[in-house]
């Protein structure tokens, strides 16, 4: 599958010239990221960013014009490393690999991103904030459900394409809704949840292919 590419557009005041002032934007978003994630975007402020970044705000302003700025440059960066991390799973020896590795790959590496980046599902999911972050979040969710379709269409590639679609959506919505239940106990309750996420998988990827196959 081809790699996707798109970012969403950013509003840098002006670009850095020198590794220093990339390592300077990239505190910044790394405590701006953090404080979205702590406190939402409402009540996180340029000055506490800069605090957080430990740097001034004269700094911070130099680089970003306001707060939304940021809040863009920050889901930008979301955007371009999970696009990587699917572009990681989606390969041609994904889709030759079988099914209980595949969600064990699928749903341990998305698991393992949102560990690491508490503050995407907040703003991905959860975020009004702008009607362009709105559009990006709505165009990679479409991006996601392509994906899945692709990799279905080759594992039941009699199945309808209305149905392969409803397929992938479904797919998508169940890790959505799901993962955010492995972050909210203890780790052995994490593995348990991932797991019954791999089973639901599993057993509707089947019957998928079980459709395809004129079985049912």
């Amino acid at each position: 599958m081809g790699k996707a590419t798109k970012k969403t557009k950013t509003s840098l005041r002006r670009s850095p010239t020198q590794e220093r002032g990339q390592q300077r934007i990239e505190k910044l978003l790394d405590a701006a990221a953090e404080l979205f994630a702590e406190v939402g975007y409402e009540a996180a402020t340029t000055n506490a960013i800069a605090e957080r970044a430990k740097t001034s705000i004269g700094s911070l302003y130099q680089f970003f014009p306001d707060k939304d700025a940021i809040l863009s440059a920050v889901v930008s960066r979301y955007l371009t490393e999970l696009r990587q991390v699917h572009d990681g799973l989606f390969t041609e020896e994904f889709d030759r690999l079988p099914l209980p590795e595949v969600f064990d790959r699928v749903v341990d590496t998305l698991a393992e991103f949102h560990r690491r980046r508490p503050g995407f599902r907040p703003l991905f999911f959860g975020s009004t904030t702008s009607p362009q972050l709105a559009a990006a979040a709505a165009e990679f969710h479409q991006e996601c459900i392509g994906r899945v379709d692709r990799s279905i269409a080759k594992r039941a590639p009699q199945l309808d394409a209305a149905r392969r679609r409803l397929y992938a959506t479904m797919n998508v919505e169940v890790v959505k809704a799901l993962l955010p239940l492995s972050e909210s106990g203890s780790e052995a309750f994490r593995r348990q949840v991932l797991g019954e996420i791999k089973k639901l998988l599993l057993a509707y990827m089947r019957q998928a292919m079980e459709e395809s196959s004129g079985r049912r």
